[in-house]
């Protein structure tokens, strides 16, 4: 888009060059952090931001929708499951029911007990104001003292959910349409960008079709890895 609008400007067809604006560390959000790089991350974490941090990985909500979460919208049971609901959203989607994973599940046992057990309120409230819950305002500062202590390379909190759909996609094994009711996305266009087919999953599929349909043998195998080898070659 920039670039058909630079040559429109170039045409004649407008007076000056247009600047499109991206969201404030959008080009970031197609990061994937690293199994390593969480982990540096969370262990850096001041709390509460930690455990924010650590659902949004595990159950792939959007930030704001951990820091509005309130006891009565989580479901403990006995035998250490649990529920999560989002009750607010944009979109029908957006508001929905997950499972907890036990990480999630004993972080959360973890701080209601600390809190005395309540029946109602938020469970990440302000500081100096519990009536309200924390806010972006509020954690961009812990979230800041986590990549200088963990030196884990700049990336705004919102790649924390773009890393967690990308892991829930795979674990999907590409089900879309299973990832968007995970997301809260009320299309499949939005979810789609977070589906990654490896090369080599690629290969296994189309080698299987093949296989079914009696058209791959050993040679063609064999034919097939050299002509590849060839084009590796030739783009060097």
């Amino acid at each position: 888009m920039r670039r058909s609008l630079n040559l429109a400007y170039q045409w004649g067809k407008i007076e000056k060059p247009c600047k499109v604006a991206l969201v404030a560390g959008e080009h970031q959000r197609d990061r994937v952090l690293s199994q390593d790089e969480t982990t540096r991350y969370l262990n850096a974490c001041p709390q509460p931001w930690k455990d924010c941090a650590t659902i949004i990985l595990d159950e792939g909500f959007r930030p704001g929708e951990v820091f509005a979460l309130r006891w009565p919208h989580v479901l403990m049971n006995d035998d250490g499951s649990g529920l999560i609901q989002i009750v607010a959203g944009k979109s029908k989607a957006a508001r929905r029911v997950l499972p907890m994973t036990p990480r999630v599940s004993a972080l959360l046992r973890a701080r209601h007990e600390a809190a005395g057990h309540p029946e109602d309120g938020w469970i990440f409230p302000a500081p100096n104001e519990p009536e309200e819950h924390i806010t972006d305002g509020f954690t961009k500062f812990q979230h800041r003292k986590a990549l200088d202590d963990s030196r884990v390379p700049d990336f705004v909190p919102y790649v924390l959910r773009h890393t967690a759909l990308t892991r829930l996609g795979e674990a999907a094994g590409g089900d879309v349409f299973v990832l968007a009711r995970i997301a809260g996305h009320s299309s499949i266009t939005i979810t789609q960008r977070y589906i990654h087919p490896q090369a080599d999953a690629i290969s296994r599929v189309f080698s299987q079709v093949g296989t079914k349909l009696g058209t791959v043998g050993k040679s063609t195998k064999r034919q097939t890895a050299a002509a590849g080898k060839r084009l590796a070659q030739n783009s060097a």
